[in-house]
C-alpha cells in the first residue's frame, strides 16, 4: 500500500491553477444565469396564473350580476302580473309557473358557475404546473 510522502503528492496542485479557477467560475456564472432565467420564468408563470384567476373572477362576477338582474326583473314582472290577476287561481298559476322556471334557471346557473370555477382553476394552475415540471426536470438533470 503506497502512501503520499508530501502534500504535493497527495493533491494535484495543477488542479487549482488559474485555468481551473476560470473554468469553475464560468460554470458558476452559467449556473447563476440559468437560475436567474428560471426564476424569471417562474415569476412570469405566477403572473400568468394571477391573470387567469382575475379573468375567471371577472367572468364569474359578470355572470352572477347578469343572472341576479334577470332574476330580479322576472320576480318584479311576476309580482305585477299576480297582483293584476282577476282570480286567486290565476295568481296561484302565475306563482307556480314562476317557481318552476326559477328552480330550473337556478339549477342552470349553478352548473354555469361550476363550469366557470372549474375552467378558472384549470387556467390558474396550468402555468404553475408547467414551472413545477421544469423544476423537477432541472433537479433531475443534476442527478448523477
Amino acid at each position: 500500500m503506497a502512501t503520499a510522502k508530501t502534500a504535493a503528492d497527495a493533491f494535484d496542485m495543477k488542479a487549482f491553477g488559474p485555468d481551473s479557477f476560470k473554468e469553475g467560475y464560468d460554470k458558476f456564472a452559467e449556473g447563476m444565469s440559468s437560475f436567474a432565467d428560471f426564476q424569471k420564468e417562474s415569476l412570469n408563470a405566477m403572473m400568468a396564473s394571477a391573470g387567469a384567476f382575475t379573468k375567471g373572477m371577472e367572468k364569474l362576477t359578470s355572470e352572477s350580476a347578469a343572472f341576479s338582474k334577470s332574476a330580479f326583473e322576472e320576480t318584479v314582472a311576476t309580482a305585477k302580473a299576480a297582483s293584476a290577476a282577476k282570480t286567486l287561481q290565476e295568481a296561484m298559476e302565475l306563482n307556480s309557473d314562476f317557481m318552476k322556471t326559477s328552480v330550473e334557471k337556478n339549477l342552470g346557473q349553478i352548473n354555469k358557475v361550476a363550469d366557470i370555477w372549474a375552467s378558472t382553476a384549470k387556467d390558474t394552475v396550468e402555468p404553475l404546473t408547467e414551472r413545477y415540471s421544469a423544476l423537477v426536470e432541472k433537479i433531475q438533470s443534476f442527478r448523477p
